[in-house]
């Protein structure tokens, strides 16, 4: 694994990309250092626990910053740019294996309401590993975007603004992806819920 130095570990990401762009190995480094092992686990949990395939994009993405740095945009972020480049990665997956997008259910759960606080307590008070793997299972049955709206934010704690950006789309989008989701995860996992 490679080591920070002294110089680069101070830069900020957008910084390094520059010296990247200018073909210094070491920037390239200290982005990897810092960045590999969230976005592992963010494709871990994006493709479905699969860790061969996780660290297959994982690899895909560092070649593609290494092998063409001036496709980052100094506009935005680093943190957002590269989970952009990891979501779209995600999505050409799924894609690729022709995953069942949208459905017409949304339209029914967008009108109801759904309080994600208290079900995200309901849910920290069961037994942890059982609504693990219910929840995962429930999640990697939602269309590819849902589920990666609810990792995104319940999982990299990132904004509703830091959502759209990332998955391109309106922030009306993701509160309706997150809503819908919310809703599924309460039918679904209504077995936790506790007795009063």
């Amino acid at each position: 694994m490679p080591m920070s130095t002294g110089k680069f570990s101070l830069l900020s990401d957008e910084e390094l990309m520059f010296y990247l762009s200018n073909g210094e190995e070491l920037a390239f480094d200290e982005l990897y250092l810092r960045y590999s092992k969230r976005l592992l686990g963010y494709f871990i949990r994006m493709l479905n626990f699969d860790k061969n395939l996780a660290e297959d994009a994982l690899q895909d993405l560092f070649l593609k910053i290494a092998e063409a740095p001036e496709r980052f945009d100094k506009n935005r972020s680093f943190k957002t740019w590269i989970f952009s480049v990891a979501s779209n990665s995600c999505k050409n997956y799924y894609r690729h294996k022709k995953v069942v997008s949208e459905s017409a259910k949304e339209i029914k759960y967008m009108n109801e309401q759904i309080n994600d606080t208290t079900f995200l307590k309901t849910a920290s008070k069961m037994d942890a590993v059982m609504f693990r793997k219910m929840l995962e299972d429930v999640l990697n049955d939602l269309p590819v975007e849902k589920k990666e709206a609810f990792i995104l934010k319940y999982q990299e704690e990132k904004t509703i603004s830091e959502i759209a950006l990332i998955q391109n789309c309106p922030e009306g989008s993701v509160k309706s992806r997150l809503h819908y989701t919310m809703k599924i995860l309460e039918e679904k996992l209504k077995i936790f819920k506790l007795v009063n």
